[in-house]
């Protein structure tokens, strides 16, 4: 007997850790859509003068509401936080929520649809996988290198003219880091387009470097290690079912649905 499932984000999850009533998931669920796929091709005008607009209005009634009603939830955390008398404003509980969402959900959430999809398409990998579980760790460091959720940062600007391989970069200039791209730089990984869990080093940049380093990087670590670990130990003959088709958006690598098998 088999059976196929469809494989979505699931937004209950973020919903909860910020307090959205069930009344209010539709209008969260479309907001969360917006700052997923919004940003992209024709629908950007519309996105910041439009949908962006109406997001920001339903998170600031979110919080009013939940200062007059807090509940157990991270919102309600916020807002009551203090630090030498001083409270978080309302402009950067929105904030918080709108982190939340991007840093502490959706990415890492896209980790695992993606690395499914990967362990899926590699068998010979996934089944060292399920032989020695000792190897989820470095696994993990290489999902997150071969097929991590994050490609692009957001725009930076030369403080001065730099020159890089031939190549004059002027002051002023906006410059997009692209960390897809070093992830497969043949200069720093052996066959960097090679799936290997037992890659050594693997000095990928997926959570960035320096100053800009991701504060949730052990966090998402250990979620992602958890899901698939739970996942395959519970469906050891998990099998895709359909072809997963990649979501565009600059700066990002994802799926948006999926189908897959259980035997």
């Amino acid at each position: 007997m088999q059976e196929d499932y469809a494989v979505t984000i699931p937004m209950r999850a973020i919903a909860e850790m910020v307090g959205v009533s069930e009344a209010d998931m539709p209008r969260f669920r479309e907001g969360v859509r917006v700052l997923s796929d919004g940003l992209n091709g024709w629908r950007i005008a519309r996105t910041m003068f439009w949908d962006l607009r109406n997001l920001v209005k339903f998170v600031r009634e979110l919080v009013a509401r939940k200062k007059q009603n807090p509940s157990d939830d991270i919102l309600s955390g916020l807002i009551e936080a203090e630090i030498d008398g001083d409270r978080l404003s309302e402009d950067e509980l929105v904030s918080m929520v709108f982190i939340l969402i991007i840093a502490g959900f959706e990415t890492t959430a896209n980790l695992i649809s993606n690395g499914v999809i990967t362990l899926l398409d590699h068998p010979d990998e996934l089944a060292k996988l399920k032989n020695d579980p000792s190897l989820y760790g470095s696994a993990v460091e290489e999902l997150l290198r071969f097929s991590g959720p994050v490609h692009g940062t957001k725009m930076n600007y030369a403080k001065e003219d730099i020159e890089m391989r031939g190549v004059v970069i002027p002051k002023g200039m906006a410059v997009m880091p692209i960390l897809g791209s070093a992830n497969r730089d043949e200069a720093v990984f052996e066959n960097p387009n090679v799936f290997d869990i037992q890659r050594d080093p693997n000095k990928h940049l997926s959570f960035s470097q320096g100053n800009h380093f991701c504060l949730g990087a052990f966090l998402a670590r250990m979620e992602a290690k958890i899901a698939f670990k739970t996942l395959f130990e519970h469906m050891p003959e998990l099998e895709l079912a359909s072809t997963p088709e990649p979501a565009t958006m600059p700066g990002w690598y994802r799926y948006r649905d999926y189908r897959v098998r259980v035997r």
